[in-house]
């Protein structure tokens, strides 16, 4: 439904933006394909708490 507002759970999707290095956007699609999801609902999931992040130990 790109260039529409589409409803997730209850709220409208906006456009947002987001700077990634060229790194970083290869790492966050790696990571979507993995997850089989599209980078929007990977970063949608994170904020929502549904997917955590672990941070490495040292």
């Amino acid at each position: 439904m790109r260039g529409q507002a589409e409803l997730y759970r209850g709220e409208v999707k906006r456009q947002r933006s987001v700077m990634l290095t060229d790194s970083g956007l290869k790492g966050l699609d790696r990571l979507a394909a993995d997850l089989g999801l599209s980078r929007s609902e990977l970063v949608e999931r994170i904020g929502r708490g549904l997917i955590q992040i672990q941070m490495p130990s040292t």
